[in-house]
């Protein structure tokens, strides 16, 4: 009779559930279609522009590399990508408008996104690399080309041949 009140009380007892556990991040990103763009990623990439539109160099950096190991492993690197642009702005004007052109992608972890910031005296062609790493996209590099052929492959004849 008691083994049969203890399996009673025994299973009337409520259970307490584990403590949530948190996932593992995920070694590589999930599929995506190739020239994809990681939603995070390109919001960052938006807000950039949006930033340099407003003459925001500082807050556009910093949403920019936001989460990359790059800005903490290399300090003095926005400083100078800040100053290098406020250069780049000068003589091409104030920034207007800014988008992705085109997403190429090398693996499922590494992206470069080619964008153009158009100013008041001419574009500007932005090449960013981004990676997934450490669970996480990441923007490791960003280049900037003043050059006008630079926006179109070099590998493809022109049509008017």
């Amino acid at each position: 009779m008691k083994l049969t009140l203890f399996l009673f009380a025994l299973l009337c007892t409520p259970a307490f559930p584990a403590p949530p556990r948190t996932p593992p991040k995920p070694a590589v990103p999930a599929p995506q279609a190739v020239g994809d763009l990681d939603a995070a990623v390109r919001a960052r990439i938006e807000a950039f522009f949006k930033h340099l539109t407003e003459g925001k160099l500082d807050e556009g950096y910093a949403r920019l590399f936001e989460g990359s190991t790059l800005a903490k492993e290399q300090p003095a690197l926005l400083p100078t990508l800040i100053k290098n642009t406020t250069l780049v702005l000068e003589k091409c004007g104030a920034a207007e408008n800014g988008s992705v052109l085109r997403v190429r992608s090398a693996g499922r972890t590494l992206k470069e996104v080619t964008c153009i910031l158009n100013c008041k005296r001419r574009p500007i062609r932005w090449t960013l690399y981004a990676y997934y790493g450490e669970g996480r996209w990441q923007i490791l590099d960003a280049e900037v080309d003043l050059e006008l052929g630079a926006f179109f492959d070099a590998g493809k004849p022109d049509a008017s041949r």
